[in-house]
């Protein structure tokens, strides 16, 4: 069987010839709940200021759906290339000096787009500082889709609805901290853990779904099969 990565230690790869901006790409796990938990909160209590506990409570759980949805047509989607193209960023970083930007080293902006969405993590996917991401990103993006919730909702059900989709984000960021680097025990946690593996060591065309594998069973790509 082929090797899908290029190490699985708690080491990475330099991506930007400039120190400031690679600073930026390392992230430790708890900072996107030290964010994201107080705007969690205050969507909440924004919105119910505006509508019924009933309807906070409805679109929430909206906005958690739409989230499973996002992350599966976003992983699947925009964060993977094929394997033609991840298997030629995997030879790219596989022959880099040490300490050399990798970013430099790549030809196409196929290459450049999946190297820089997910390409490094499934490169390197034990990689601590690598797997959530970084503030310069999510937070724009949690202003846009702040923004877009609110003008198709409102500014009640708009707050709520976005509460529910930045909870969901928190939980697959959290739940794909965990399969990566917790010991675990609880059987849903370890089946969620299979679940990745498969996607990271067997197939990466298969198994999308972090928090769920059920838009992979909608869409036909859950494997069913143990790592």
């Amino acid at each position: 069987m082929p090797r899908h990565y290029v190490s699985n230690k708690d080491v990475s790869v330099r991506i930007f010839q400039s120190d400031l901006t690679e600073f930026f790409t390392h992230v430790h796990w708890l900072v996107p709940h030290v964010l994201y938990v107080p705007l969690i909160a205050i969507m909440l209590v924004l919105a119910g200021s505006h509508v019924a506990i009933g309807d906070v409570a409805l679109y929430f759980v909206i906005g958690v759906v739409l989230w499973t949805v996002a992350e599966y047509f976003v992983h699947r989607f925009l964060f993977h290339a094929g394997p033609e193209i991840e298997a030629e960023v995997r030879g790219i970083v596989e022959k880099l000096p040490p300490g050399e930007p990798a970013l430099r080293h790549m030809r196409t902006l196929r290459q450049k787009h999946y190297f820089l969405a997910h390409g490094v993590h499934h490169d390197f996917p034990n990689d601590t500082k690598r797997l959530v991401m970084p503030p310069s990103v999510s937070v724009p993006l949690a202003v846009v889709f702040f923004l877009a919730f609110r003008a198709v909702l409102g500014a009640g059900n708009g707050p709520a609805a976005f509460a529910g989709f930045v909870a969901g984000y928190l939980a697959y960021d959290t739940i794909h901290y965990a399969v990566h680097h917790f010991s675990l025990h609880n059987p849903v946690m370890l089946y969620l853990k299979k679940h990745h593996y498969r996607h990271h060591y067997r197939d990466s065309t298969k198994d999308f779904g972090v928090s769920s594998p059920f838009w992979d069973a909608v869409m036909a790509t859950w494997s069913r099969r143990e790592p």
